[in-house]
């Protein structure tokens, strides 16, 4: 019976110590609130807008990655430096967000882009980013889907079927 007893009061504080520990790195997964994830992609239209590539800081972690088909894969100042580019060639830009979607750390956005070209054509591009973010509230990965063949035809691009290329 002894022995019973001290061997019960060595496992429960073992007991309550993995518990704990399994409740702490819980937190670590807490659900992102919708507010949170909003906040998060409120620099977005910004950085698009004005050309502030630096308040993208605020919304993505150092380390972030960008997969922006058909572009490769890109870090942060890739990005920024995609944004900087995109502008020279579109220097009025309007983005807005339009909807919010967000499960767990997993949040997704549709957003309408308008913007005009340096020949003076109007053009509107509707889209969707998918993040994953952090623990810190901050996106660490991101998934743009674009409908850039609607915005070049916009532009007067045509899609010429292969046999027929070459002015055929």
């Amino acid at each position: 019976m002894r022995k019973i007893g001290q061997t019960l009061r060595f496992l429960i504080p073992v007991i309550v110590l993995v518990a704990l520990v399994v409740f702490m790195t819980g937190l670590g997964r807490r659900r992102m609130t919708k507010k949170a994830f909003v906040a998060a992609v409120a620099h977005m239209p910004e950085a698009w807008n004005t050309g502030n590539v630096d308040a993208l800081d605020e919304m993505y972690t150092p380390d972030a990655v960008f997969h922006n088909p058909p572009f490769p894969d890109q870090s942060l100042e890739g990005y920024k430096k995609y944004v900087r580019d995109t502008r020279r060639t579109f220097p009025e830009v309007q983005l807005t967000l339009d909807e919010y979607i967000l499960d767990g750390n997993k949040g997704a956005t549709m957003f309408t882009w308008r913007a005009t070209h340096t020949s003076g054509a109007q053009v509107t591009m509707t889209g969707c980013v998918v993040a994953h973010l952090g623990v810190d509230g901050k996106i660490v990965e991101e998934w743009n889907y674009a409908d850039r063949l609607g915005m070049f035809q916009q532009l007067g691009f045509k899609l010429v079927p292969p046999g027929e290329q070459g002015g055929k």
